[in-house]
């Protein structure tokens, strides 16, 4: 037997990624302030951090026009 998700039930499950999403963008951002802080700045670690914060940042705009879908 199978069942479907209703509208209500994904868009909560879409909810929860993008609230885990915006955690962990605001984690890589401590994680670029401890990093920018250091007398050595690593600009491979900056770069790196840079970019995984613009990869969630996409993340959370591709489950949001999912949500406007539904």
């Amino acid at each position: 037997m199978s069942t479907e998700l209703t509208k209500e039930e994904k868009i909560q499950i879409i909810n929860n990624h993008i609230k885990n999403l915006k955690t962990n963008k605001y984690n890589l951002e401590v994680s670029l302030i401890e990093e920018s802080s250091l007398e050595l700045v690593s600009d491979i670690t900056v770069s790196s951090l840079t970019t995984e914060i613009s990869n969630t940042v996409s993340r959370i705009q591709a489950l949001e026009a999912e949500i406007i879908k539904l």
